[in-house]
C-alpha cells in the first residue's frame, strides 16, 4: 500500500509530515485530504481575519495532490 505524506501550511508557517500514511487509492487520498484541510480550517481561524491553509500531499516520488483554503473577513459598511 502507498505511503503518502500531507504538509501543511498556515499561511507563512510549513510543517512537513515525517511519519506518512498508508492510503489504498488515490479517492481515499483526495477524501483524507479534505477531512484534513477542514480539520485545520476549523482549529485556526476563529479569531482570524484573514489566513490561507495548504496541505500538500506527497508519495514517495514527490507531490501528488495540493488543496488550499483562503479565508478573509472583509468589512464593508460601518453602522
Amino acid at each position: 500500500m502507498p505511503r503518502y505524506y500531507f504538509d501543511t501550511s498556515d499561511s507563512e508557517k510549513l510543517v512537513s509530515d515525517d511519519v506518512g500514511v498508508e492510503i489504498a487509492s488515490f479517492e481515499d487520498v483526495k477524501r483524507e485530504a479534505s477531512r484534513a484541510i477542514a480539520d485545520l480550517a476549523k482549529d485556526v481561524l476563529p479569531g482570524s481575519e484573514v489566513r490561507t491553509l495548504a496541505i500538500q500531499v506527497r508519495d514517495a516520488v514527490g507531490p501528488v495532490l495540493r488543496l488550499s483554503l483562503r479565508f478573509e473577513i472583509e468589512h464593508v459598511a460601518v453602522r
